[in-house]
């Protein structure tokens, strides 16, 4: 009794969590254990953590089929407040592959980690000599538009008199992080890449619209949907124009079947026997195919077993794949380079707003990976606003130097 007035007599430190009959709850506590105040409050504390951690987890985003997944400088991170080491080493990177994609031969451009000062924070010196045929108010123009997508801006810049000499003070918040020095020179010279264009869709248009295509002044390469009314039709006047075929092969997408991706799609639930049927259906419904890419088949495309089971008809065949990486997940040009296939990736979705200007501006994205890399795959859609477009920009990139090839001469 005494030990039960000295729990009485001191002050309780925790609130009660439930306010209930008083009496019913001392009995409950003479029937069974003690359950002491504190450890409720740490389970249910723990329980709020894991139901927030729940509710607000990272989710993993699909890529839609229509939607690229190649990073540009137009999608790039993006420094918060205070970010600025990231920002100027994110700047420094990138920077090269800007000046690269420019025409800049890499070998030419330097870059120098600046020495620690307490109140200063420069971080990384770029020097470059530019040929002479890229102006330098554009490589002005392309560095400042990557200050801004990372977040920050061109603080200063200057051009010495003869316009020969640009620098660049670039910085966050005011912090001045990274000096770029750009000169021109004669002794300097421009680097050039390969284009292989890929027009999808191909089929079920009008025979005037695909004539236009296949009148291009550059080799492309046209994929063909199977069993289209001018499906035979284009796949022949596209050899005989001395263009390449493939087959635009239909799979399954994430969403179906919100979208379908039509007749003789392939489905990720299809067996080995079925998905080597519809395929090898599909390679003899385009006459003088020699390699296919998908169409949709986000689905198909991230599922290891399926896409070997098309690959199999594909590597049988003796032909080629482009995966149009209509998912960020997939795996199907992994898949196909294990099995010995000749494959390519999608580099750029060319046509995702039906805009001349827009169409003109992924090509420009597209030349400058091109010469970032060498090479660079394209896809396009059979659409006048498109055929339009490249009519105008082809000549373009053509005059400044780029080649235009097939995509099996692009995956050698």
């Amino acid at each position: 009794m005494a030990a039960r007035r000295s729990r009485k007599s001191k002050p309780r430190k925790y609130t009660a969590i439930y306010k209930g009959n008083s009496k019913r709850m001392a009995r409950g506590r003479r029937k069974g254990p003690s359950v002491k105040p504190w450890l409720v409050a740490s389970v249910l504390m723990a329980a709020s953590v894991i139901v927030a951690a729940f509710l607000w987890r990272p989710t993993v985003e699909r890529t839609d089929d229509t939607q690229p997944t190649v990073t540009t400088v137009a999608n790039t991170w993006r420094a918060g407040p205070g970010d600025v080491i990231a920002f100027a080493d994110s700047m420094s990177l990138k920077s090269v592959d800007i000046l690269a994609g420019l025409g800049v031969p890499e070998d030419n451009i330097t870059i120098r980690r600046l020495p620690e000062h307490r109140n200063s924070a420069m971080r990384w010196e770029l020097a470059s000599d530019v040929p002479d045929e890229i102006p330098l108010a554009v490589s002005n123009l392309w560095l400042t538009r990557l200050a801004k997508r990372l977040g920050g801006s061109v603080i200063e810049g200057r051009e010495n008199l003869k316009g020969a000499q640009l620098s660049l003070l670039v910085g966050l918040d005011g912090n001045r992080t990274n000096l770029i020095t750009l000169r021109r020179s004669p002794y300097v010279q421009r680097t050039h890449g390969r284009i292989a264009l890929i027009i999808d869709d191909c089929g079920y248009q009008s025979r005037e619209l695909l004539a236009g295509f296949c009148g291009l002044p550059v080799p492309i390469t046209a994929s063909i949907f199977p069993d289209e009314r001018e499906t035979a039709w284009m796949a022949r006047l596209a050899a005989n124009s001395g263009h390449e075929v493939m087959v635009h092969l239909p799979m399954e997408p994430i969403d179906y079947p919100k979208r379908d991706p039509g007749h003789g799609a392939i489905f990720a639930h299809f067996d080995y026997d079925r998905i080597r049927t519809a395929t090898r259906h599909a390679i003899e419904a385009v006459p003088g195919a020699r390699g296919l890419n998908n169409h949709m088949g986000s689905r198909v495309t991230e599922d290891r077993r399926v896409m070997g089971y098309v690959l199999d008809e594909i590597k049988e065949q003796n032909l080629f794949f482009v995966d149009s990486v209509t998912s960020q997940h997939s795996v199907a040009y992994n898949v196909s380079i294990e099995m010995g296939i000749p494959s390519g990736r999608n580099t750029q979705f060319l046509d995702l707003a039906e805009d001349g200007a827009h169409i003109a501006e992924s090509m420009r994205s597209l030349a400058m990976k091109a010469r970032q890399y060498g090479t660079a795959i394209g896809i396009g859609h059979a659409k006048a606003t498109t055929l339009s477009a490249l009519q105008t920009v082809i000549p373009q990139l053509q005059a400044e130097g780029f080649q235009f090839v097939t995509v099996s001469i692009a995956i050698r």
